[in-house]
């Protein structure tokens, strides 16, 4: 196996996503403390950023910035909402503004039908596909990839609950707020996740505040 194949084949993280977690959800929130912590795993948040992290990075400042934010929240809700920050900060990276641009026009069914490609300006070891279902709500399935399941045999490779955390903010993205639930994890040691999104009552939210006139 070819170095190149090799390392397509590392599970990683690409720089939107960590810097919208860090440099934008984080934004004033990272103390001395957490700033060490983050060194100790090889981020640097006052330098440029790396193109991509390892899998293994990623996780660890989720963990720093779930326990910053949501010290007194059990783990998977502290994990939920910090996915929503995550997200939320994407939507203030270069990327994120673009892929968002026409959130509002597309609304939230159809972003969610875009979730693959959401994925992927993330992490490189995922997948996802939505169904919509005879009552208007939606079922997405995110899922590893083929060629990483024997790695995530060995640790996990998605947190469901970071996930629905994104899920959820990405309906809001699109203008409406549904509840989303776990429905169920399957296949081998969790590397299939369907969550179901309750489009039939979802509740529209108000447009977003016209920016500033230069």
């Amino acid at each position: 196996m070819s170095p190149e194949t090799s390392l397509r084949k590392e599970p990683v993280a690409f720089d939107q996503i960590m810097e919208g977690l860090l440099l934008h959800a984080m934004k004033g929130r990272l103390d001395g403390e957490a700033r060490r912590r983050l060194l100790g795993i090889g981020v640097d948040v006052d330098q440029p950023l790396s193109s991509a992290y390892p899998l293994t990075v990623m996780v660890e400042a989720i963990r720093i910035c779930a326990d910053v934010l949501y010290p007194d929240q059990p783990r998977d809700e502290a994990w939920y909402l910090t996915g929503r920050r995550a997200l939320e900060g994407f939507g203030s990276t270069a990327m994120g503004k673009a892929l968002f641009g026409m959130a509002r026009v597309w609304g939230p069914r159809k972003l969610l039908g875009h979730m693959t490609r959401a994925l992927q300006t993330a992490i490189n070891y995922a997948r996802a596909h939505a169904v919509d279902l005879p009552n208007g709500d939606v079922e997405l399935t995110a899922e590893i990839l083929p060629d990483y399941l024997a790695l995530h045999g060995k640790r996990r490779l998605m947190d469901p609950h970071f996930l629905r955390g994104i899920i959820a903010q990405l309906v809001e993205v699109g203008g409406a707020r549904a509840p989303v639930v776990l429905v169920t994890s399957t296949a081998p040691q969790e590397s299939r996740y369907v969550y179901r999104v309750s489009l039939s009552q979802a509740q529209p939210l108000p447009p977003p505040p016209a920016p500033p006139r230069a």
